[in-house]
């Protein structure tokens, strides 16, 4: 599962991947939710960075409410739900974050983790895309692909973003659907780090800095 992540360093994108290009300026987001915006690069625009809607919705959905429901997609049954199979074969992007948050505790005791990599710098999840709506307006929406857990994630969640390694980025954009499947496997957990983060964020219209600012985990118990 994935519900919230960060992308607080987003000028960081053009050292990390200098591959793909940034237009203009993105704002500093801390506590990304789903309906809001996304920096990705889709397979079909070449080395463009440009916001994608979070929560994917299907071309025959009657509304956009139904991108609620999907802001994951399980990489195990991709080739099977018709939410996601089209988009498979030909609708794939990397999202770009710098965090992303899961939680423990019991309901209204949450406490929340921040999961970053090495010194805190971008890195991409492999996810979908769909287009939505008339021609001459079309909403461009999308999901993040979730996998099994490495041990870091596993003491929380029994899912984690699928995060992509630099060698499986091309895989997942242009790759046969077999190649691209093979890429979607847990990230390296001695590459991970695991924060206690303030439980403000569990809102989510709290973005603020000190979204992403370590702190001791409460006693919640």
């Amino acid at each position: 599962m994935c519900a919230r992540f960060s992308l607080a360093g987003p000028e960081r994108i053009a050292d990390r991947y200098p591959q793909f290009k940034l237009r203009g300026g993105w704002p500093k987001r801390y506590n990304i939710a789903r309906t809001q915006e996304v920096l990705a690069v889709r397979n079909d625009a070449g080395s463009e960075i440009a916001p994608l809607r979070w929560g994917l919705v299907p071309y025959w959905a009657k509304d956009l409410t139904m991108g609620q429901k999907l802001i994951n997609a399980r990489a195990e049954t991709l080739a099977e739900k018709p939410a996601f199979r089209s988009a498979l074969q030909r609708r794939r992007c990397i999202i770009f974050a710098d965090g992303f948050y899961e939680w423990t505790g019991t309901k209204g005791k949450k406490q929340p983790h921040r999961f970053t990599l090495d010194d805190g710098a971008p890195f991409a999840f492999a996810g979908l895309w769909e287009r939505w709506g008339p021609k001459d307006a079309p909403v461009a929406t999308c999901t993040i692909v979730t996998c099994e857990p490495n041990e870091l994630l596993a003491a929380i969640h029994d899912r984690m973003p699928a995060i992509l390694g630099d060698g499986a980025l091309e895989a997942w954009l242009h790759g046969e659907v077999p190649e691209a499947l093979a890429a979607l496997v847990p990230y390296d957990a001695a590459r991970m780090r695991r924060t206690a983060v303030t439980p403000q964020m569990n809102h989510h219209a709290f973005e603020d800095p000190r979204c992403i600012e370590p702190m001791e985990p409460l006693a919640l118990f």
